[in-house]
């Protein structure tokens, strides 16, 4: 685990196109904490929350650039950065987290976005992979939440943002462990936005679609017809978008016609139509991928979450 700090003094004022300077010290002006903050959609939130004037406390694992990203953003929007790299599947790293961040800093804003998954048959994923799933999309999600919230209720306004998936709201096969992750974000988030009702603290869930956070995940798309290729968002569109809707305290957030459209199917369906066609879509990728990779390997197309994560 490592930590650091950009502190830039020249803040920008989003609403117009001077800079003011502002003397504050970290510990005083409140920050946003985002997990998984070092690529995709999280780094997009990321930008886009600076962008809005949001000081930042980056996490994601290490070896992905984070201490690169968190410069970056301090030095373009002018607002004070800290970083952590940690492997939130650990067992107390949501508590070296939390303790980093509510030691040092006043926390206003959690994005829970790390998130790991991939297309494999259950009986070859391995036990580590299944484990690194619950871990991280479940269990840090879950109690990370918990370790900070006594914070977030020290503020007159706070928020909590968690990313779920639109495959949430239908099991698949071949995806049998993430579809259940994310739907234990969806209902964790709803349940502890009702929970949290008069307190300050405002509670929402991002039900994701299929996100261009690399051209791999373009290019896969291709070969899953034309109902993946409507989802398909761009991270920037996507944080933009989400981020207006939760300061608006919108409990679940759908993005786009295309996973509006899936939202419906899902919840109209029939079953077993809806995880017929859903597990012909997975399945299609998992051969595209095995043949990508070679017939002889094996049905393992993705990578342990040991040396790859992802969000959704």
């Amino acid at each position: 685990m490592e930590w650091s700090e950009f502190f830039f003094p020249l803040h920008h004022n989003p609403k117009g196109n001077t800079n003011q300077i502002t003397t504050m010290y970290p510990n005083e002006v409140p920050y946003g904490l985002i997990t998984g903050a070092s690529t995709g959609l999280g780094k997009a939130f990321a930008e886009e929350c600076a962008r809005n004037g949001k000081n930042l406390l980056l996490v994601a694992l290490p070896g992905e650039g984070l201490p690169e990203v968190s410069a970056a953003i301090a030095s373009r929007f002018g607002v004070k950065t800290a970083w952590m790299e940690i492997d939130l599947t650990e067992e107390n790293a949501v508590h070296e987290v939390s303790a980093w961040a509510q030691e040092n800093y006043r926390v206003d804003l959690l994005i829970n976005n790390a998130g790991i998954g991939g297309t494999k048959a259950f009986d070859q994923a391995s036990f580590t992979y299944l484990d690194k799933i619950l871990k991280l999309n479940v269990r840090a999600t879950g109690l990370l939440t918990y370790l900070m919230l006594p914070e977030l209720k020290t503020h007159q306004e706070a928020h909590v943002l968690s990313v779920s998936s639109i495959i949430a709201f239908s099991a698949a096969a071949y995806k049998t462990f993430y579809p259940a992750s994310k739907a234990f974000i969806h209902n964790f988030s709803r349940g502890l936005h009702e929970e949290l009702k008069g307190t300050g603290v405002s509670v929402s869930v991002l039900m994701a679609g299929v996100m261009a956070t690399n051209p791999s995940v373009v290019e896969r798309m291709k070969h899953q017809g034309w109902m993946a290729r409507f989802i398909l968002l761009q991270p920037e569109e996507a944080a933009r978008k989400t981020l207006h809707q939760m300061y608006r305290k919108k409990p679940v957030i759908v993005l786009g016609i295309g996973n509006k459209v899936s939202q419906l199917l899902a919840r109209y369906l029939p079953d077993k139509y809806r995880m017929s066609l859903l597990s012909r879509i997975v399945l299609r990728e998992l051969n595209k991928d095995q043949e990508v990779i070679g017939a002889d390997s094996p049905k393992m197309v993705i990578p342990d979450p040991a040396t790859r994560t992802r969000s959704f």
